[in-house]
């Protein structure tokens, strides 16, 4: 009686086997997709996406903050302040002064000179017999005298020599010398030094009277003592 073949019982041990490899190659496959990602919950290694740590200028999202490209802080330009609480000196520059304008000096009412009597003297150089106004030489100025209406005479203020006033006034408007009231007739009382004619200009008024009022008597005086009536 013949012994059955040995191949006999090999043929479906093989084949077992070879569906036992291909079930356990299957499941590896599935278990490891190519891509590198699994299933649900299992991240693997390969392609993992990286962190997000924020845009370049160094600030992540919400509680993800990464150094990224960090600028300087920014203390503003050199030569001023930077934003509040950071100010730094800086370069700053004194504030310059403006400068304040300066008028000519006006000289403050002159008294009447020392030397002048309390009443005109004969050498008057106003000879209008009306002149509510009077101006006599003295210490190589001009003495002002108050005239009343009737003829009676308060001693004034004391003018400058042409030479002084020169000096100190070489050009431009006219300048105020006296400005005050004739205590004889309550009437304002003006005299001026004009630098561009070197004289001296006398603004006043007659008194008045039932025929006029506030009438103007007004003359100028140059350096010899030349008086011209402009109003009288």
């Amino acid at each position: 009686m013949r012994r059955p073949s040995r191949m006999k019982f090999l043929l479906p041990i093989a084949l077992s086997l070879a569906v036992l490899l291909t079930i356990a190659l299957m499941g590896t496959a599935l278990a490891n997709p190519p891509d590198g990602h699994g299933g649900p919950g299992n991240n693997g290694p390969n392609n993992q996406a990286p962190v997000n740590n924020g845009p370049n200028n160094g600030h992540g999202g919400p509680g993800n903050s990464g150094p990224g490209n960090q600028q300087p802080v920014n203390n503003g330009p050199n030569g001023g302040s930077g934003g509040p609480g950071n100010n730094g000196p800086g370069n700053m520059q004194a504030p310059t002064p403006t400068p304040v304008p300066t008028a000519a000096p006006t000289p403050a009412p002159a008294a009447a000179h020392p030397d002048a009597p309390t009443t005109p003297s004969g050498d008057c150089i106003v000879s209008h017999a009306a002149t509510p106004a009077q101006l006599c030489p003295v210490g190589g100025g001009l003495q002002y005298y108050f005239i009343g209406a009737d003829g009676s005479s308060s001693i004034g203020p004391y003018l400058a020599p042409f030479s002084e006033l020169a000096t100190l006034y070489t050009a431009g408007a006219s300048v105020l010398l006296y400005n005050g009231i004739n205590p004889l007739t309550s009437k304002s009382v003006q005299v001026h030094y004009l630098p561009s004619d070197t004289k001296i200009r006398v603004s006043t008024y007659y008194p008045d009277t039932q025929y006029d009022t506030n009438k103007p008597y007004n003359f100028t005086v140059d350096g010899s003592n030349s008086v011209t009536h402009e109003a009288w």
